[in-house]
């Protein structure tokens, strides 16, 4: 690995966020020098930059708070992690009242949050490419937002709900029923795309599995439902450059890196590196992390190929 090298003319950013808009990703960055956040489209955008050492961290939640006038509730700097203190006691009470908000008795829930929940929610069941399900639940209008922010490839649209309250007891109901988990790792969801199964015997199992929730649902006793029984797929995942792909053997949050996005799920991004080399990234690592941005020669990099 080579000397990181100081210049000037590097550009001193930080890559914020990883958000999805109009089904499309984007990435957010805050220009230290120019003091400024951006936001940038994520396909096909360059990544070119090197990590200082020592470097420093700023809240990821900064950029969102920028140009609010509440601005100063983020502390900006962060010592560790990705969040600054601040931030994290405020995102933990916001947490705490969302997500539980179903198990409460609605005279203790706050009008704020219920004026939130009262819109229309959706219930699903995502799939991945190792064969984890989960079952989840969106606000209607932001639904296929939802799924590409998962990076599940592909779903079932089972129930729509008046509510978001509803659709959380909905949620739980599933989970303690039928065993169907609300969660899937980061690690489950690299591994499958490294070692993809079948799509299609995927797809049969996640229409056979929505069967039983859409039965579990209609056998719960609770009313106010409208059953939808429609599919989404997640155009991302039948992209060629996912086919075989590897894992980018070395951390983003340290060295030199020189590569391109070409397609993303989720947060896990499929890049064209300067060697010829097309490979797989969870770009979380990066998130919060000040760096060197410019025309900078990425650090050497092995990779075994694979036999198959």
């Amino acid at each position: 690995m080579k000397k990181i090298v100081n210049n000037n003319s590097y550009k001193r950013i930080t890559y914020l966020k990883v958000f999805w808009k109009n089904n499309q990703p984007y990435l957010q960055i805050y220009d230290h020098d120019a003091d400024l956040v951006t936001t940038q489209s994520l396909i096909g955008y360059d990544f070119s930059y090197q990590v200082p050492t020592p470097f420093e961290r700023v809240c990821v939640n900064y950029g969102d708070l920028f140009e609010d006038e509440n601005q100063n509730r983020c502390e900006k700097l962060v010592k560790s992690g990705k969040k600054c203190d601040r931030c994290i006691r405020e995102d933990n009470i916001f947490a705490s009242q969302f997500h539980n908000v179903h198990t409460k008795d609605r005279s203790s829930i706050s009008q704020k949050m219920l004026k939130r929940m009262q819109k229309e929610n959706i219930l699903y069941i995502a799939g991945f490419f190792d064969g984890s399900t989960k079952v989840g639940t969106s606000a209607s209008n932001r639904i296929h937002t939802r799924l590409l922010e998962q990076g599940a490839i592909h779903a079932v649209l089972v129930v729509e709900t008046l509510d978001g309250i509803t659709v959380r007891l909905l949620e739980d109901l599933i989970t303690e029923e039928l065993g169907i988990g609300q969660s899937i790792s980061i690690r489950k969801k690299i591994d499958g795309l490294l070692n993809p199964l079948l799509r299609e015997p995927l797809q049969k199992e996640l229409k056979i599995l929505s069967g039983k929730v859409k039965d579990c649902i209609l056998n719960s006793g609770i009313t106010e439902i409208t059953e939808i029984a429609t599919t989404w797929e997640n155009e991302y995942s039948s992209e060629t450059c996912w086919e075989k792909i590897q894992k980018y053997p070395i951390s983003l949050s340290t060295g030199s890196h020189e590569m391109k996005v070409r397609s993303v799920l989720g947060r896990v991004a499929a890049l064209n590196h300067s060697s010829g080399m097309t490979l797989l990234a969870d770009l979380d690592e990066l998130l919060g992390i000040t760096v060197e941005s410019g025309k900078i020669t990425g650090d050497e990099i092995s990779v075994q190929t694979k036999l198959f």
